[in-house]
């Protein structure tokens, strides 16, 4: 309730100041239009609404006071209206003012009249789902968003749900699902309460699984994220065993989480794995959220932009707001490097990518809901300095191209993974022949290796054949070969310098 006051608050100052365009993102409706007429009654406003569905309707019980109008026209009503101790709400404004320009200027109209006019005490809220805001009203409009119930508000709805039913609610079943319903609207939460209770006739924290089948709903439809089905477990990785026993540590902790934060602990933020391409970062992130036994879900920040003013910072809010929605989770940042280019070299693109960057490191910050961030980078040296300082992650990894023991690892994965293992194949000599492979490059030769096998009447795979695909294969460190030594030279240097963990 603390984030709902703060807001609040906010809002009255804004009002106070004679801000003339205040816009309100929620899927919210009911709690957005409970905290208007809080306004409207603190200071004896009227309320007018349009809305796309009505037109111009009562604010109460949304039913038309006219014929249907569009928000162009509304607009012209008001502009030429004399009015004055109003309130002006427009409902759906993302839809409303996309791709319509003549709303649009009249929407900067009727600022600017309430900007020069101090004979009109009057706030235009506009209210949608998500921000839309043209750049000829950039300078005019502040922006809020609507917080999701915290957790002191999460218990309350929960109790009184328990309590409306007759019933009662132990700590560790309301903890369980305080912590599932983390990220929910409260609409949600109680129409989930209500499916709970229809389904067994209870509240009990079997009803987690529910919420989170009803999470994975949510990423569905967003579109801005993506749900990856994961089948990868640590056995299928060779190596990186200081890494395995760090995230082995905390999964610990994510297993056991609200009685780690009873103890003190603090939530993992998440790791950064660096390194080589084809060396098992994107690999590690799939067989994370495995052991983690949590949802896994990617984030491609390129997908976030949007081509209206402050559109993409509002897609990467709902993004990490989806993320918090569905945690506890794993959300997977690939090639980091390349969602945050041109940061600091000028130019349009490089301002959005720079706001974005730091709407990021603030959410990395600060965010208290259980979202474990696995970012891959590549190359280390395009990474901005502020993400790679303590606090933004709690650990960063360096992978590097397997040694012999880990290209053995390697080989028995693939060939027994594709049921091709055989005590006759002498996978030492073959760890010795791939010296400089990556595991991907491995993964290529076992798999083309069992191809050719296939082709030549199902031949039986053996150590020859292997060796004939090896001595035709040029891994990334051959062909590239003084770009690679000065690549892992630097990453040396870097991880030397930063203290960087080495995950082999």
């Amino acid at each position: 309730m603390n984030n709902i006051k703060t807001l609040y608050t906010n809002l009255r100052a804004h009002v106070e100041s004679h801000y003339p365009l205040l816009y309100l993102v929620t899927f919210e409706e009911q709690q957005a239009d409970q905290l208007i007429t809080e306004l409207a009654h603190e200071d004896q406003r009227k309320i007018y609404e349009w809305n796309l569905a009505r037109g111009i309707v009562n604010f109460t019980h949304k039913q038309p006071l006219a014929d249907y109008c569009d928000l162009a026209s509304a607009l012209e009503n008001w502009l030429n209206d004399e009015l004055t101790n109003h309130f002006l709400i427009i409902k759906d404004a993302h839809l409303a003012l996309h791709d319509n320009p003549l709303a649009v200027v009249r929407l900067k109209a009727l600022a600017h009249k309430l900007l020069h006019d101090n004979e009109t005490i009057v706030t235009v809220i506009l209210c949608s789902s998500q921000a839309c805001i043209p750049p000829e009203l950039e300078k005019l409009i502040t922006l809020f968003d609507l917080p999701l119930p915290d957790e002191d508000r999460i218990h309350t709805i929960i109790q009184r749900f328990v309590e409306m039913l007759g019933d009662s609610i132990d700590k560790k079943t309301l903890n369980d699902l305080t912590l599932a319903f983390r990220g929910l609207g409260e609409h949600e939460i109680n129409q989930l309460l209500y499916r709970s209770y229809q389904r067994d006739g209870q509240i009990s924290s079997q009803d987690v699984e529910l919420v989170l089948n009803e999470k994975e709903q949510i990423i569905k439809k967003s579109g801005i994220l993506d749900m990856v089905s994961s089948v990868e477990q640590f056995d299928d990785i060779s190596g990186l065993k200081s890494l395995k026993k760090w995230l082995t540590q905390k999964s610990y902790i994510l297993h056991n989480l609200n009685e780690a934060i009873e103890f003190g602990v603090e939530a993992p933020k998440g790791v950064m794995i660096v390194g080589m391409p084809g060396c098992g970062k994107s690999l590690t992130a799939k067989a994370t959220a495995a052991l983690f036994k949590l949802p896994l879900l990617r984030l491609d920040v390129g997908s976030l932009m949007g081509k209206y003013v402050g559109e993409s910072e509002s897609n990467m809010r709902r993004a990490l707001k989806l993320a918090e929605a569905v945690s506890p989770c794993v959300l997977w940042v690939d090639e980091l490097e390349k969602a945050f280019v041109g940061i600091g070299s000028g130019g349009d693109g490089s301002e959005v990518a720079t706001r974005l960057f730091g709407y990021f490191l603030s959410w990395m910050q600060d965010k208290t809901g259980a979202v474990f961030v696995l970012a891959t980078a590549n190359d280390i040296s395009a990474l901005p300095p502020e993400l790679l300082r303590k606090g933004r992650f709690d650990e960063i990894f360096y992978v590097n191209f397997p040694n012999l023991n880990e290209r053995e690892g390697i080989f028995s994965i693939h060939l027994n993974k594709r049921n091709k293992y055989s005590p006759s194949i002498d996978i030492k000599k073959l760890a010795e022949k791939t010296d400089g492979f990556s595991g991907a490059d491995i993964e290529a030769v076992v798999k083309e290796s069992i191809e050719v096998a296939f082709i030549n009447n199902r031949a039986t795979l053996t150590t020859e054949s292997l060796m004939n695909v090896i001595n035709n294969t040029h891994p990334l460190k051959v062909v590239m070969k003084d770009k690679v030594k000065d690549k892992v030279k630097e990453y040396e240097d870097k991880f030397n310098s930063l203290k960087i963990k080495v995950a082999f």
